[in-house]
């Protein structure tokens, strides 16, 4: 493998324990957005009784491990020792510090255990063959999982939801120019796109002249869409259609509810999610322009639902974002989508109606 990307040198990254079991894209794509950082010498780089879930890499220096009985390992750079993590555990069991110069890089220990679990299940897949009415259709399920692992919302799934998420989706093929969700039809199906590319439009104040309908975005293969309607039990919020014939994998509301949302959504209460304002995190009102103009939470941002998509592409993925809005319901697909495109996104439970009392709305015509 050769490093073509912003990000650290993948040989490096290659040779590191767990991570050199991945497949090759996915080392390359942890390398992009890994960064070696430097550490001075004398400076801690973890103590004892520390939470956290990072795996932490030593990749030049010498770093001196100091356990409970006082005993002491020197790590260096180059070493078999330093390829492996320079402690597993969180809360960590040992402290580290640094007795020369070093770099070190950190990668999040969750999604690398995810990415192992993606990797094992695609490597023992073959292609299957199944029947769709009088159609047979061939599905190379690793290679789809290969293109599914990508996505920060299946990256979230527990290990035993992956292979009963495939099961329970059926194919369908489709042609070019179908419509597969209509805007303003009721939710019935969330679709993943295992062959082919479709074309998300919306039409404006739910104008009926097709030439007012307003692109949104362009899906290809591994792409998924449609579940913004599941969750917060609202009508279609755009009209997908396919642009080349291909093939579909839709999975029902029930199992969708059951197998992809509940799995992944952090709920939180109002005196945690405080604790991440403060901590910095940014609320998000996912409510209409008009609702968001008559009172928000100060410092929010307003993204209505049916602009998530379009709005992940200028938000900031280095920034934690609280969604809310009078349910629960619209925050909750907001967050989903959000989560899709790599966000940092919680959900405030119970809405608005939750944290009555407890905080003014500021009433302002600010949309950011």
């Amino acid at each position: 493998m050769s490093s073509t990307i912003p990000g650290l040198d993948i040989a490096t990254l290659g040779r590191l324990k767990p991570i050199y079991n991945l497949l090759e894209d996915q080392i390359l794509e942890l390398a992009s957005q890994t960064q070696e950082q430097p550490l001075p010498a004398g400076k801690t780089l973890f103590k004892k009784g520390d939470q956290d879930n990072d795996l932490i890499y030593l990749i030049e220096g010498e770093i001196e491990i100091k356990s409970e009985n006082a005993e002491t390992q020197i790590i260096k750079s180059g070493t078999p020792e330093s390829r492996q993590p320079l402690d597993n555990h969180s809360p960590h069991h040992v402290t580290a510090v640094a007795l020369t110069p070093s770099l070190f890089i950190r990668i999040d220990g969750d999604l690398v255990d995810t990415m192992l679990t993606w990797a094992e299940s695609a490597e023992s897949d073959a292609e299957e063959v199944i029947m769709s009415g009088d159609d047979i259709i061939h599905i190379d399920t690793g290679a789809l999982k290969n293109k599914m692992q990508h996505s920060p919302n299946f990256r979230k799934l527990p290990a035993a939801n992956i292979d009963l998420l495939l099961e329970k989706m059926e194919p369908v093929r489709m042609n070019a120019g179908e419509v597969i969700i209509r805007q303003g039809d009721e939710g019935d199906y969330f679709y993943v796109i295992e062959q082919g590319e479709a074309l998300v439009t919306r039409m404006v104040d739910d104008d009926e002249d097709t030439d007012d309908a307003v692109e949104m975005a362009h899906l290809s293969e591994g792409s998924c869409f449609g579940e913004a309607a599941l969750i917060s039990d609202s009508p279609r919020n755009a009209t997908v259609s396919m642009q080349t014939e291909g093939v579909l994998l839709r999975l029902n509301k029930e199992n969708f509810i059951k197998l992809m949302q509940d799995p992944i959504q952090n709920w939180v209460d109002y005196d945690a999610a405080m604790q991440l304002i403060n901590a910095g995190a940014v609320w998000v009102d996912v409510r209409g322009a008009g609702d968001f103009a008559q009172g928000h939470l100060a410092g929010a941002i307003n993204v209505p639902m049916n602009e998530a998509h379009r709005r992940s592409q200028t938000l900031d993925k280095a920034q934690a974002y609280i969604c809310y809005c009078q349910t629960g319901r619209r925050s909750s697909a907001t967050a989903f989508i959000l989560s899709q495109y790599g966000f940092d996104v919680n959900v405030l439970k119970g809405g608005l109606p939750a944290i009555e009392g407890n905080v003014d709305l500021v009433s302002e015509a600010k949309v950011s």
